[in-house]
């Protein structure tokens, strides 16, 4: 489990370098819109999903554990949700898919 947050943690790092290129690099992950998460290269957006699932309202990791299996299955419902309203929130749009 602990190699699994390390490798999230790794590639996170390295996906938001790539990320960068679509979203504003000085806005930070908490202040993304769905269409700054929809600029971001597919493959991605697990990364990112999996990122804004562990912070909370105030930019601080919340979870000490992560459901690997979860973003999978959530990343193309946020997809989808985002491409209908593209200027919510992501941490709006993930709170309407967790209270689902």
């Amino acid at each position: 489990m602990k190699k699994q947050l390390l490798m999230i943690g790794l590639i996170g790092s390295m996906a938001f370098s790539g990320a960068s290129i679509a979203a504003d690099a000085k806005k930070p992950l908490a202040l993304w819109d769905c269409q700054d998460f929809l600029g971001v290269q597919e493959s991605y957006r697990p990364i990112v999903v999996s990122y804004a699932e562990a912070l909370n309202h105030k930019g601080k990791p919340e979870e000490a554990v992560l459901n690997v299996e979860g973003i999978t299955t959530k990343t193309p419902l946020l997809v989808k949700h985002c491409t209908e309203n593209p200027k919510i929130k992501l941490r709006d749009a993930l709170v309407g898919m967790n209270k689902q």
